[in-house]
């Protein structure tokens, strides 16, 4: 059996977009309307949701690799400060079973619920960064991924395997260079890729978050229904993680 653990991404946030698009003919502006914050995606209905369940990457890895697959988190979101709590409630409900075989985690931006940027967060909100130097983010990362791994091996006796990837590109370069050998790459038309950041370039920028465009490769939901306020992955886009997780475990 699999474990993914991630946040919006691994859930399949925005897929159910392209099914009310598709199937209900919904506009733009009606997708805009409910788009988190807005409302709760978990809250649209049965048809919705088996779509997203379908066409989310960890059922097509899951699917291609013949194999069971469970997910970390039952509804949307997540940070990687809530990753280690879900892994240690996961080896306490296997109390000595080792069914999970295999843990795939996709790493989520790190300043999400991080301390020291909450400390110094805005009043308006805004994660101001620039009092953290480089080495301070390298080592805020790399305690992260560190705290997530110890768990993941606490699921089985001997340690679980498990591969990750990132959708920032500063988490990414942490787990290349510090974790080799858990690390996951992304392939896309031949090419390699170190995160999701770098699938979307636009004029030599890296503009993955952004949803001002559409983009070629129809990546995201952003690109496959215009207008709508929306970067998460398309279902192409699953499809190019989902392929991306087959390489590395064949």
């Amino acid at each position: 059996m699999i474990l993914f653990v991630g946040c919006s991404f691994t859930w399949g946030a925005g897929l159910q977009f392209e099914y009310l698009t598709k199937e209900r003919g919904w506009t733009s502006d009606e997708i805009n309307a409910i788009n988190p914050p807005k409302s709760h995606l978990e809250h649209l209905d049965y048809k919705c949701d088996e779509y997203r369940k379908k066409h989310h990457y960890p059922n097509l890895v899951a699917k291609q690799m013949n194999m069971g697959y469970v997910m970390g988190k039952l509804g949307n979101g997540g940070t990687n400060y809530e990753f280690p709590k879900i892994l240690k409630y996961t080896s306490t409900e296997l109390a000595g079973q080792e069914s999970i075989q295999l843990v795939v985690i996709q790493f989520t931006d790190w300043v999400r619920s991080c301390p020291e940027i909450e400390k110094r967060q805005d009043y308006d909100g805004t994660d101001n960064r620039d009092f953290l130097s480089d080495k301070h983010i390298d080592d805020i990362i790399t305690q992260q991924i560190k705290t997530i791994s110890t768990n993941i091996n606490k699921l089985a006796k001997g340690g679980t395997n498990w591969i990750g990837w990132s959708w920032k590109d500063d988490l990414a370069q942490v787990l290349k260079t510090k974790f080799p050998k858990n690390y996951m790459p992304l392939y896309h038309k031949g090419k390699e890729y170190d995160s999701m950041d770098e699938l979307i370039v636009v004029d030599g920028d890296w503009r993955f978050d952004d949803f001002s465009f559409q983009h070629k490769d129809k990546l995201r939901i952003c690109d496959v229904i215009k207008g709508v306020n929306d970067p998460h992955l398309s279902s192409t886009g699953h499809k190019v993680i989902a392929n991306s997780i087959i390489r590395r475990l064949k």
